[in-house]
């Protein structure tokens, strides 16, 4: 498998950009892997939101997987982003118990609930993983690991780069950026704090329909929909500290 990991590098680093899904139909091949998902999400104090999303599971899987509620999902999605190293599917199963009805549901749908989980490095106020699923056994993923995950680390990280030089920040101008006013400033900066409208009013000495307000224009300046958006954008853009 060491020629598939050179050839899918040399891939990687003259495909510009790169296709989502023929990195996961060669990494497929090549390592014997059946399902991958690759998500970069925004990341807040409260929430996660979706920002890119891939996959390889037929629209029938994943209208299924999509139905699994949050209270499932985000314990074992935040595990996982948060880690420093790879996290195999035994290891998320103990020490997470909702990830054990997951990957039950999972194992129901005809996916292989043995698996590797790589968090990738990502921008301020995002976090990013790739996931993967491989007909072994659980006493046979260590093995697994040893020979190959050196090899899929480093071609996730590739992939995952590739991703993010390939995306553009909306274009903002300086004088764009100079409408966001202090107070609006400082409505995202507590919101990124984890605090709601209310506590905000309380903090500021305003009401909450202000609050609102000015959350609704740095939404509008910084071309997001969301308020997770709206942070994670004026993070990244130094607008204000990261919380």
């Amino acid at each position: 498998m060491r020629a598939g990991y050179f050839e899918l590098f040399d891939w990687l680093e003259q495909s510009k950009p790169v296709q989502p899904r023929e990195f996961f139909n060669r990494l497929r091949i090549a390592y014997g892997i059946t399902h991958l998902i690759y998500v970069d999400v925004f990341s807040a104090s409260r929430s996660a939101q979706v920002h890119r999303l891939h996959h390889t599971f037929s629209r029938e899987q994943s209208a299924a997987l999509a139905s699994i509620g949050n209270e499932v999902l985000l314990p074992a999605l935040k595990f996982v982003l948060s880690s420093v190293r790879p996290v195999d599917h035994a290891t998320l199963r103990q020490q997470i118990p909702a990830a054990d009805i997951l990957f039950k549901q999972v194992s129901a749908l005809g996916i292989p609930a043995e698996g590797i989980s790589y968090p990738l490095l990502a921008p301020e106020a995002r976090a990013a993983a790739l996931v993967i699923s491989i007909p072994l056994a659980s006493e046979e993923i260590p093995l697994f690991l040893r020979s190959y995950g050196r090899d899929i680390q480093t071609l996730a990280a590739l992939f995952h780069a590739s991703m993010i030089e390939a995306e553009r920040p909306p274009s903002i101008s300086k004088d764009e950026l100079r409408r966001i006013t202090p107070r609006e400033r400082e409505v995202l900066r507590w919101a990124a704090a984890g605090k709601s409208y209310w506590e905000i009013a309380i903090i500021l000495g305003i009401t909450e329909r202000t609050v609102r307000f000015f959350m609704s224009n740095a939404r509008q300046k910084l071309d997001v929909v969301s308020n997770t958006q709206a942070i994670a954008e004026a993070v990244w853009r130094g607008l204000i500290p990261q919380s």
